[in-house]
């Protein structure tokens, strides 16, 4: 789920850039929508990697990156659409390094799992 999370995190920037040249579509399931969705599976997600390694690299990156998210969302109509992207490029590189991060982590602690037994 971490790699599925990394993909929509890594999508996010482009679908959020491509919609500054589509405006009907730009505002179906834009803002809080996707903040929800993207929350919710990276809270899923780095929970569960938490409860194995309890890494505060990972918890601290997935803080900046959804926190840069929120921001660039609430920003939205007031900011321009340059600083906007920008905010949402960081942020989804941000998150895509801590998913990197939790599944690197996590596929560690399953090969010395794998190989105590």
């Amino acid at each position: 789920m971490s790699g599925l999370c990394a993909i929509q995190c890594a999508m996010l920037p482009i679908l959020l850039s491509i919609s500054a040249v589509v405006p009907n579509w730009a505002h179906f399931g834009h803002g809080w929508i996707w903040m929800t969705a993207i929350g919710l599976i990276a809270l899923w997600s780095f929970s569960r990697g938490w409860k194995r390694h309890h890494d505060k690299r990972v918890v601290s990156l997935f803080v900046l990156g959804f926190g840069c998210l929120i921001v660039a969302t609430l920003m939205e109509d007031k900011v321009d659409i340059i600083v906007e992207s920008a905010m949402f490029v960081f942020g989804g590189v941000v998150m895509v390094t801590a998913h990197w991060r939790n599944y690197k982590l996590m596929r560690c602690i399953k090969s010395s799992q794998a190989t105590d037994h």
